[in-house]
């Protein structure tokens, strides 16, 4: 198997070519950096109600779909992803226990660079001292390979990722991701560049797997990647229904935000609200004076029937859809 360290790339290369990697049965660990900014759609995410089509469009943001796990994410320069193309057979069975065993590289390479850090089921890396993510993670099959990926966020633009979610209050959305991510040059001070990242990435991931250093990806990978970029921009498979609701946006592992806008009764009302484990932590109803039903919420279960419970309460059942859908 090999490691390929192939440093800045664009063209969505970074999504498109561990797809055709797998497909290639090309296995190895791919390190890249994206040249491009642009939205990765995780398999299962509903690009209709997650994103905000409109500030997408008139930012020129690319919109591509992967075929595997973890959430809707925003690739740019300043993120070195790390993305594992290998046999079936050499995964744990369990999907946790996947995640747990190959994030122990990626955990050693933070230390390395001077942040201590810990791993967070099921996909989370996050930082000891203030539980910020700093490390997303995604998992799953493609044709005869398990592929795993994620990222050593270098810089992160969180004003950014709050404008092409679709969200009405982009301020507040970017205040809670403030709160709950964090990034290497804002730990400490500074970042390296790619290629000492990728050399401590591949250090460690070598005492996993048997990898062969090389600098260039084969033709036909880039071809088929190339190939593969338009199938995954296509608006078919885009917009394909996916069958998941998004009640809750996922921010890092136990933290959830819901951020919604929709007409009750013919007035425009939104909602903002943390869910942290299954407890409400925050909620603020914009359009009405419902300051009591605030308080009253916060710190309730996060269901449907606990809510209801409450909102009659106050006479205010016809709410109902802008806390639960």
């Amino acid at each position: 198997m090999k490691a390929y360290k192939l440093g800045k790339v664009g063209n969505l290369l970074s999504t498109s070519l561990f797809h055709a990697c797998a497909r290639l049965d090309m296995f190895g660990l791919i390190l890249v950096e994206p040249e491009d900014t642009y939205v990765s759609l995780g398999y299962f995410d509903n690009i209709q109600e997650i994103l905000d089509l409109e500030r997408i469009k008139s930012l020129g943001i690319p919109v591509i779909r992967r075929e595997i796990g973890g959430g809707t994410v925003l690739l740019a320069p300043g993120q070195v992803f790390y993305q594992l193309v290998i046999p079936k057979g050499l995964a744990p069975f369990k999907v946790e226990e996947a995640y747990r065993h190959f994030s122990k590289p990626v955990l050693e390479t933070y230390r390395k660079l001077g942040l201590e850090v810990e791993y967070k089921p099921i996909n989370d890396i996050v930082v000891k001292s203030n539980q910020r993510k700093i490390s997303g993670q995604g998992a799953g099959d493609i044709h005869k390979a398990f592929v795993f990926v994620g990222n050593i966020l270098l810089r992160f633009n969180t004003e950014l990722m709050a404008e092409v979610l679709k969200v009405p209050n982009k301020d507040f959305v970017k205040k809670v991701l403030d709160e709950n991510l964090t990034w290497v040059e804002r730990e400490k001070g500074k970042a390296p560049d790619f290629w000492e990242v990728a050399d401590i990435l591949e250090f460690e991931f070598k005492k996993l797997l048997p990898l062969e250093t090389c600098q260039e990806i084969p033709e036909e990978a880039l071809k088929l990647a190339e190939k593969l970029k338009e199938e995954l921009t296509s608006e078919e498979l885009l917009f394909e229904e996916t069958g998941r609701k998004h009640r809750l946006i996922k921010i890092r592992e136990g933290v959830f935000l819901r951020n919604k806008r929709m007409k009750v009764n013919g007035r425009e009302l939104s909602i903002s609200m943390i869910v942290e484990g299954q407890a409400i932590r925050f909620c603020k109803l914009n359009g009405l004076e419902f300051e009591n039903l605030e308080k009253e919420v916060v710190g309730l279960n996060y269901d449907q029937e606990s809510i209801k419970v409450v909102l009659e309460r106050f006479n205010a059942g016809f709410l109902l859809p802008l806390f639960w859908d």
